[in-house]
């Protein structure tokens, strides 16, 4: 399993996390929040200071490069300032609700009810 973090233009989350969700039934949960970003955006030396969104999402390993694809396609203004892309491997994952595990807990399709 794979977690991207994905620090984006907060006017294009809506539209990236419904691209996301458009790309097949099986669309993984994302988390979503705003941040304060502190960096040294290219060629330049004084530190600057923006807000973005990060997005969180836990794929399955042969779902991520097509959730990747997707935000490098949606995010992407071509200006300085549209982000970045980290990809870190998941040893584990755990559903509290249900208590499954690893590729189980990150399967998003809904249940049945009193299935789970």
């Amino acid at each position: 399993m794979k977690q991207i973090k994905a620090y984006i233009r907060p006017a294009l989350v809506d539209h990236v996390i419904d691209m996301i969700e458009d790309q097949s039934a099986d669309s993984p949960g994302v988390a979503a929040s705003e941040v304060r970003v502190f960096g040294h955006p290219e060629d330049t030396d004084p530190l600057e200071r923006t807000h973005l969104a990060k997005l969180e999402i836990v794929v399955r390993d042969e779902d991520a490069q097509g959730v990747i694809d997707i935000i490098l396609e949606h995010a992407q203004t071509g200006r300085s300032g549209d982000g970045a892309i980290y990809v870190t491997e998941v040893t584990e994952a755990i559903r509290i609700r249900n208590g499954k595990r690893d590729r189980e807990a990150v399967h998003s399709v809904v249940e049945e009810p009193g299935s789970g």
